[in-house]
């Protein structure tokens, strides 16, 4: 495939990706806040063991009932109370990678559609810090919150997935899914720059005047 194209978005991507980083890391406290927030109303909501949820710049905080074996002063054992914590950048980078591809492609109205692909990956960004938390807490964090939860063993295999689903899949490909449905027209014309291509050998194979 010629370079024209698909070479030119490229190399402006990753340009505006080296240029957002940063400005995105300056900013991500702010832009941590309503997924954070939207994470911990979810599990507040749907599981009686959380008490609450704090947000300390780009740190979320999950606050629960379930209690663990810390080891205390002298070391004895102590039980304490499971806070598992989730850095924002972790599940939110995929905001500064959408912009990038819009920037790089700009289609109609670009900033409008960044505008609204950052909304939509709100809840993509709250599903891997949900997951996340129940991770620490139902899978990783030992026998007493196991027993203190109760769950059959299944439950653990559902979480796992989720987590996994979450940090190697929703997050990084969401925003390359946005950024296909935002500029439909961009890559309708690298499918047909890719097909001119691939036509071209065979036409200079048949035609005399080129032999």
């Amino acid at each position: 495939m010629r370079a024209s194209l698909i070479g030119r978005f490229l190399l402006l991507a990753v340009a505006c990706l080296a240029l957002l980083l940063p400005l995105w890391y300056w900013a991500a406290a702010w832009f941590a806040t309503p997924p954070i927030w939207l994470a911990g109303t979810a599990m507040k909501t749907l599981f009686s063991w959380v008490e609450g949820f704090e947000q300390n710049g780009i740190t979320a905080t999950l606050l629960t009932h379930v209690q663990v074996r810390m080891p205390g002063p002298g070391g004895a054992q102590m039980l304490a109370e499971l806070t598992p914590e989730v850095s924002y950048p972790t599940y939110g980078y995929g905001l500064v990678l959408l912009w990038a591809m819009l920037i790089a492609s700009h289609p109609r109205r670009w900033w409008l559609k960044g505008l609204l692909g950052s909304a939509l990956l709100v809840p993509v960004q709250a599903w891997g810090l949900c997951f996340q938390w129940m991770r620490d807490v139902i899978v990783t964090s030992g026998g007493n919150a196991a027993a203190y939860l109760g769950y059959p063993s299944w439950v653990n295999e559902v979480v796992a997935y989720g987590y996994q689903f979450g940090f190697l899949m929703l997050t990084p490909v969401a925003p390359i899914l946005l950024w296909l449905w935002f500029d439909q027209r961009f890559v309708a014309a690298l499918w047909l720059e890719a097909a001119l291509d691939e036509d071209a050998p065979a036409k200079n194979a048949h035609d005399p005047a080129i032999r």
